[in-house]
């Protein structure tokens, strides 16, 4: 039955996949640990969810995404200055590291760190991905029907906040 199923909104996908940018391989998922993430709910980025719309057990294809439809386009507006106070250990940051933040709303996300002086700490919000055309060699390893739990929550658990790739992280942008 299970090769029936195509790959749709609201059904859980278990993914293979390589992700390369400019040729080098920055993420995967293997048949074996694949990426598994409920369709059609935003939970992956929107230009290889879209691609793979369709798909059926078993099936391979490449996929080009483009930034647009990807990680978004880079802005130069999300590289910011903040005061150096900010920061815990101002003196342990160093260049190219990811440091941890959190807005106003409570809400955490990610920053990399360009500069550091003595007064402000320079960062860039923009996905690492942000701005690069994506390709995708993918795999549909496995699809079944959602439980009635993961259509409600929108997403498949995974027993952990940091279990998926960056495939999975449209949340993050």
């Amino acid at each position: 039955m299970t090769n029936e199923l195509a790959v749709k909104e609201n059904m859980v996908v278990s993914l293979a996949y390589e992700l390369t940018v400019d040729g080098d391989t920055v993420d995967q998922a293997s048949e074996e640990r694949p990426l598994v993430y409920l369709h059609g709910r935003g939970n992956l980025i929107p230009g290889l969810e879209r691609e793979i719309e369709g798909m059926k057990v078993g099936e391979s294809r490449y996929v080009k995404v483009a930034a647009a439809d990807g990680y978004g386009e880079f802005d130069q507006e999300a590289i910011i200055g903040l005061d150096r106070t900010l920061f815990a250990d101002p003196e342990s940051l160093q260049l190219g590291s990811t440091v941890h933040l959190q807005d106003e709303a409570n809400q955490y996300f990610e920053a990399r760190v360009l500069k550091v002086d003595d007064a402000t700490v320079t960062v860039d919000l923009n996905h690492p991905l942000a701005g690069k055309e994506l390709t995708f060699d993918v795999k549909i390893a496995d699809l079944r029907e959602p439980t009635p739990t993961e259509i409600s929550m929108g997403f498949v658990p995974q027993g952990g906040c940091a279990s998926g790739g960056c495939a999975c992280c449209s949340g993050c942008h």
